[in-house]
C-alpha cells in the first residue's frame, strides 16, 4: 500500500517559487566547456611575425612556420629597405646590400654568411644543437637571383633546412 504525500512535500515547492536550480551540475558543464576552449586554442600563429617592411608572398601553405635563425630579403623602394635584413623586432641591420645582391661576380653573400656562422657558433656555446634550419622571409618582389644568391649562401653555412614566410591565402 503506497503513503499518500504530505501536503508539505505536495504543496511546499509551488508556493515559494518553483523548482531550485542545481548549481553543481552548472558548474560541471561550464568547467567541461571552459577545459574544451582551452584545449582547442591555439598559439602557434604568433610564433613568427610577418615584417612591417614588406607583403608576403600568398600561398595555399597549411604548415604554420618555427622560430628558428630568420632572415629578411627586402625589395620595397617605398620604405627603402632593399637587401638582406636580420629579424629584429624594431630596428633594422644590414647582412647584405642591394648593391652586393645585384652584383653578378657574387656568389656568397660574405655578410649573411659571417652571421649565419656566428648563429651557429652562439647555439654551439650555449649547448644547442645545431640543427641547420632557417626561416626566410621575403617580399613578393624580391628578383629570383636575389633568392638564389641567399639560398646558396645559406648552404656554404651548412643551413640546410630552409622555410619561407608566406600568407595563407583564403
Amino acid at each position: 500500500m503506497a503513503f499518500a504525500p504530505t501536503k508539505g512535500k505536495k504543496y511546499g515547492r509551488a508556493r515559494e517559487g518553483g523548482m531550485e536550480i542545481k548549481l553543481t551540475s552548472m558548474m560541471d558543464m561550464f568547467t567541461i566547456i571552459l577545459l574544451f576552449l582551452i584545449k582547442s586554442y591555439s598559439v602557434s600563429g604568433g610564433l613568427v611575425q610577418p615584417t612591417k617592411y614588406f607583403e608576403l608572398p600568398l600561398s595555399a601553405r597549411d604548415k604554420d612556420p618555427k622560430k628558428v635563425t630568420s632572415i629578411l630579403v627586402a625589395n620595397n623602394g617605398e620604405s627603402g629597405v632593399k637587401g638582406v635584413l636580420e629579424d629584429v623586432e624594431g630596428e633594422v641591420r644590414y647582412l647584405t646590400t642591394a648593391a652586393e645582391l645585384n652584383d653578378p661576380n657574387v656568389v656568397v653573400l660574405d655578410g649573411l654568411k659571417n652571421y649565419l656562422d656566428e648563429r651557429k657558433k652562439q647555439d654551439e656555446a650555449v649547448g644547442k644543437r645545431f640543427l641547420g634550419e632557417i626561416t626566410i622571409q621575403c617580399d613578393k618582389t624580391v628578383p629570383y637571383k636575389w633568392l638564389l644568391k641567399v639560398i646558396n649562401t645559406c648552404g656554404q653555412s651548412e643551413y640546410g633546412y630552409l622555410e619561407f614566410v608566406v600568407k595563407r591565402q583564403t
